[in-house]
């Protein structure tokens, strides 16, 4: 008995490394054979949750084509009013700038006939005031000092005119000049007044004031004329 037990023992020695190698290559090929069956259920759980994630997709997508056809349609009605908006707004502002320029225009062509109105009044009413209060009693009339005194207040009223056109110190200017001419008047023109002397200091005064008078008027009116 013991003598085949010791063979028995060397037999499974002999065949202890075939065992190895056949243990080794049957758990190979189950290794192989149980990957290959994970790699194929793996692709087909890819391919389903692919196909299903389509499906959602495509879903979805019908489910918000409704939502971005409104979107769509609020924002091209809103780009339409925006642009509607924006071209008023333009001829607004075009329609401003029209106004603008025709106002401009006016007031210029106010100030021009006003000032030039006011020239045509001053330029000969110095030389008038002197002349006829220099000339002798026995020719001086009552209608000299119509004259003069009309003239006088048609200074007064072109100078109101254009008083908005005119700054203040030639308005004052004006004024000063209106009532220096007027005090001439009353003492040298008309019936039986005396003569207007040649010395007398306000001669060269009421000259040289229409002088600067007539040349202010003159460069404001040439000025109008350059717009």
């Amino acid at each position: 008995m013991i003598p085949f037990m010791y063979e028995f023992l060397d037999w499974i020695a002999r065949a202890g490394g075939i065992l190895a190698l056949l243990i080794g290559a049957v758990a190979f090929i189950f290794r192989e054979k149980w990957r290959q069956i994970l790699q194929r259920s793996l692709a087909q759980d890819l391919e389903r949750l692919k196909s299903e994630l389509v499906k959602a997709q495509a879903v979805h997508a019908a489910s918000l084509t409704p939502q971005l056809e409104q979107i769509k349609h609020d924002f091209q009605q809103k780009l339409e009013a925006y642009k509607v908006s924006l071209i008023a707004e333009t001829e607004a502002v075009k329609a401003k700038g029209e106004l603008r320029k025709t106002i401009a225009l006016r007031y210029a062509e106010i100030e021009f006939d006003r000032l030039v109105a006011l020239e045509r009044v001053l330029s000969p009413l110095t030389s008038d005031v002197l002349a006829l209060a220099s000339i002798n009693p026995e020719y001086k009339t009552a209608e000299h000092w119509t004259k003069i005194f009309d003239g006088i207040l048609a200074l007064s009223s072109t100078t109101d005119a254009a008083e908005m056109f005119i700054p203040i110190q030639e308005r004052l200017d004006l004024t000063n000049f209106r009532g220096k001419l007027l005090a001439i008047a009353s003492q040298h023109v008309g019936f039986n007044r005396d003569v207007f002397g040649e010395a007398d200091s306000r001669r060269n005064e009421v000259i040289d004031i229409s002088a600067t008078l007539h040349t202010q008027l003159k460069d404001r009116i040439r000025a109008l004329g350059n717009l």
